[in-house]
């Protein structure tokens, strides 16, 4: 059954009632739904908080104008800048203004009385190309932070490297991998600073100790996963071994206290056509078996998915 299409977001900043409830009811019949705000800084606090797939914001807000809020946002690290932004005047247009607003970061600059029809064309298309957008980033194959490759171009290249091994007979693992920070013998508390340092350890030394058949991706924000070809359970186990083993090393040298535990969990077998399972399903029950890897102060750090449970 297939999902219902999500429903449009709408954040309408405006100090004027009258206005705000007539851009109100203008989104509403076009199948929006509108949040109102009525400051600059409430505004900016909500585009901040949500998600919202178009904009309105009042020139002549109080607290911050709508150019203001543009200009907050145009310096935001953490804003989706493909969402398009529309600065609205209550008083007719001029030039200075109009360009303070395309200056400010606005997409779109109108006065009232709005020509609603000739907006709503342009809105279509300011979403047409931010899901165009959306759709080319999320399809990207690699990811450009760490060098490594996506979700989709994980499943991407499983699709070729499952049609060798079937036709070769090959073994073939998949591991998961997630990183866990130690503390040290003074028994400082990990930070949210060092997971996320542990996760750059592991997704380097991954990268660096990986052989050049292996497919690494980044499948969340503290995850990763490894898709290695002829390679069987006991195969699997050493690449964790050794990766510890490098991680161990590179923590000597560091100047932050504690090591770098890997917590990973691997699907592996022997031949990959008589296994009867597609590579797709290998990546899941290695997630599977990352899942139930104990947490801090168990032995285990490692699990397989034969090893789990059946239901």
């Amino acid at each position: 059954m297939t999902a219902p299409p999500r429903k449009l977001t709408a954040l309408i900043g405006c100090c004027d009632e009258w206005m705000c409830r007539s851009l109100e009811t203008v989104f509403a019949e076009r199948g929006f739904t509108v949040t109102r705000s009525a400051t600059g800084r409430q505004t900016l606090k909500l585009i901040r908080r949500g998600s919202f797939d178009v904009l309105m914001l009042d020139e002549r807000m109080d607290e911050l104008s709508g150019i203001e809020v543009c200009v907050a946002l145009r310096d935001d690290p953490l804003f989706d800048h493909a969402t398009p932004i529309v600065v609205i005047s209550q008083s007719h247009t001029t030039l200075p203004s109009r360009n303070a607003a395309y200056a400010a970061g606005a997409w779109e600059y109108c006065h009232q009385p709005v020509d609603f029809d000739s907006l709503f064309l342009k809105i279509g298309t300011f979403l047409r190309a931010r899901q165009q957008l959306a759709a080319s980033q999320s399809s990207s194959l690699m990811d450009p932070a760490s060098g490594l490759y996506t979700t989709f171009g994980l499943h991407h290249l499983a699709e070729q490297l499952g049609a060798r091994a079937l036709r070769n007979h090959e073994a073939f693992a998949c591991l998961a991998f997630s990183a866990q920070q130690e503390p040290s013998d003074s028994g400082q508390k990990r930070t949210p600073e060092d997971e996320t340092g542990a996760f750059e350890d592991v997704a380097h030394v991954v990268r660096e100790q990986s052989r050049k058949s292996d497919v690494v991706a980044k499948t969340g924000e503290t995850r990763l996963a490894i898709l290695a070809p002829d390679t069987d359970a006991a195969g699997a186990r050493l690449l964790v071994a050794r990766l510890q083993r490098e991680l161990d090393a590179a923590s000597k040298n560091a100047a932050a206290p504690g090591s770098v535990r890997l917590r990973a969990g691997y699907c592996a077998v022997s031949d990959l056509a008589a296994a009867n399972v597609d590579l797709a399903e290998l990546v899941q029950r290695a997630e599977s078996a990352l899942d139930h890897v104990p947490a801090t102060g168990q032995p285990a750090f490692l699990v397989s998915f034969d090893e789990l449970p059946v239901n």
